[in-house]
């Protein structure tokens, strides 16, 4: 007959010798749902696309290279081919392609952000207002920026 071990939880040795065991609750996150992977994947799966169109469109490929690309490219928007075998293509063409499409996403949004920062709106001559069939009248000069005013009542429609 077998004997079983029994399992010890992993135990740090404390400086006055006692033991204690290292087990700290693990902050569970829920698994994102089906629809949320499928949107992922959908995600990941025309930025791959895109960006095999682009270097077909941009650069210029070898024919052999071109007639790779245009198979990856099928092969990735092919309603058969396993997901296992799309992310292996996509891990083998791109590397960490989850990483590359983050860091554009966040020059994009600096982008953004930049481009917001530096808008200026600037007075429309009498001429070009004349022109056009828009109103257009000047701020005042005491208020330059727009102001909310937030109240801590709750928001109602007034129809009676």
């Amino acid at each position: 007959m077998k004997q079983k071990k029994k399992k010890i939880p992993n135990r740090v040795s404390g400086t006055n010798g006692d033991e204690k065991t290292s087990e700290k609750p693990v902050p569970e996150e829920a698994p994102p749902s089906a629809e949320a992977q499928a949107e992922q994947l959908a995600r990941e799966l025309a930025w791959c696309v895109e960006q095999l169109e682009l270097g077909l469109k941009t650069q210029r490929p070898t024919p052999k290279q071109k007639e790779q690309a245009v198979g990856a490219i099928r092969t990735l928007r092919s309603e058969k081919t396993p997901l296992p075998r799309k992310r292996q293509l996509m891990r083998s063409l791109f590397g960490d392609y989850r990483a590359q499409m983050d860091a554009e996403w966040q020059e994009a949004l600096k982008a953004l952000r930049t481009a917001t920062q530096s808008a200026r709106v600037q007075l429309v001559g009498e001429t070009a207002r004349k022109k056009s069939g828009k109103v257009c009248r000047p701020r005042p000069a005491g208020r330059t920026k727009a102001t909310v005013d937030f109240t801590n009542e709750e928001f109602r429609f007034n129809f009676f």
